[in-house]
C-alpha cells in the first residue's frame, strides 16, 4: 500500500469512529510520505474528534501549506477554530475558503451559522440565502434561515422557512420542534400540538417538547392529555419543577387541595435554589 492508501483507509475509519485505528493508519501514510496534505488533513480531524482542537488547528495549518488551494483545510480549520471560541479566526478563515470556493455551500451555510451565533442575523440570513440558491435542498441553511428570522421577529416568515426545512427533511424532529413554537407564538396552539407530537414522534424523550405539549393541551381544554405529558416529563426529568406546577393545575381543576400541595411541594423540592418561579409557587402554597 503507498500513503494515499494509508490516508483513505484512515479517512474511512476516522468517519466510522475508529479513531485509533485511522491514527495508525495516518501514522503509516506520514512514514510513507511527510509531504502528505491529506494524510495530516485527516489527522487534523482526528484531533478534533478527540478535542484536541490546538493541534488539529495545527494540522490543518500543516496540509493547507501542502494543498493552498484546497478550501476544504480552510473551512475544516474553521470548525476546529469555533470549538475553541476563536470566532474572529474562524470567520477569516472562512473568508479565505470562499475565496477559493465561492459556491462552497458547506462553507456559506457554516459562516452563517458563526453569524447566526454572533448575533449578525442579517449578515447570516444573506449567507443561508446563498446556500439555498447553491443547494435548495440544504436543510440546516433552510432551518437555520428560520432561526435567524424568529430572532427578529418575523414569526410568519420563520414559519415558512421551517416548513421549507421540513419538507427537505420530514423526519426531523427539531424542526417540528421550531415550527410548533412559531406556531404557539402566533397563537395556533391547535397547530404547535400537531407540530409538537410529530417531533415526539421521533423523538420522545424531549422533555422540553413534552412540557411544552402538556401547556398547550391544557390551554387547549384538555386537562386529562395534559396531565399525561407533565407526568411524562417528570419521568423524564424527575427534577422538572415546572411540570409539577403543571400536574398542580390540573389537579386544582380537578378540586384536589390535597394534590395540588404535593405537587407544589415537589415542585420546590426538586428545583434549583434560583428556580424564577420559586417565590411565585411558594406564596401559592402559602394561600391554600
Amino acid at each position: 500500500m503507498e500513503a494515499h492508501d494509508y490516508a483513505a483507509r484512515a479517512r474511512q475509519r476516522q468517519e466510522a469512529g475508529d479513531l485509533d485505528g485511522a491514527m495508525l493508519d495516518v501514522a503509516e501514510a506520514l512514514r510513507l510520505d511527510r509531504r502528505h496534505a491529506e494524510a495530516f488533513h485527516v489527522r487534523a480531524h482526528i484531533r478534533r474528534d478527540r478535542g484536541q482542537y490546538r493541534r488539529s488547528i495545527l494540522d490543518f495549518k500543516r496540509a493547507a501549506r501542502l494543498a493552498p488551494h484546497d478550501y476544504r483545510n480552510f473551512y475544516c480549520r474553521s470548525c476546529a477554530r469555533r470549538l475553541r471560541r476563536d470566532w474572529k479566526g474562524a470567520l477569516r478563515d472562512l473568508e479565505v475558503a470562499l475565496r477559493m470556493c465561492p459556491t462552497a455551500a458547506l462553507a456559506l451555510n457554516y459562516r452563517g451559522f458563526l453569524l447566526l451565533e454572533l448575533g449578525r442575523l442579517d449578515e447570516a440570513l444573506d449567507d443561508y440565502a446563498r446556500t439555498l440558491e447553491i443547494d435548495p435542498n440544504h436543510f440546516d441553511a433552510a432551518h437555520n434561515r428560520g432561526v435567524c428570522l424568529e430572532r427578529k421577529g418575523d414569526l410568519r416568515g420563520a414559519e415558512a422557512a421551517y416548513t421549507r426545512s421540513l419538507k427537505i427533511r420530514p423526519d426531523s424532529a427539531h424542526a417540528c420542534h421550531s415550527r410548533g413554537n412559531v406556531r404557539r407564538d402566533l397563537g395556533d396552539l391547535g397547530g404547535a400540538v400537531s407540530d409538537w407530537t410529530r417531533s415526539l414522534s421521533l423523538d420522545s424523550s424531549n422533555v422540553h417538547v413534552t412540557y411544552k405539549r402538556g401547556l398547550a393541551l391544557l390551554s387547549l381544554g384538555h386537562p386529562d392529555e395534559a396531565y399525561g405529558d407533565f407526568t411524562r416529563a417528570t419521568e423524564i426529568d424527575p427534577r422538572h419543577a415546572d411540570a409539577y406546577c403543571g400536574r398542580a393545575k390540573v389537579w386544582r381543576l380537578r378540586g384536589s387541595r390535597a394534590d395540588v400541595v404535593r405537587n407544589l411541594e415537589t415542585a420546590l423540592a426538586v428545583a434549583p435554589r434560583r428556580w424564577p418561579r420559586r417565590r411565585a409557587v411558594e406564596a401559592e402554597l402559602r394561600a391554600l
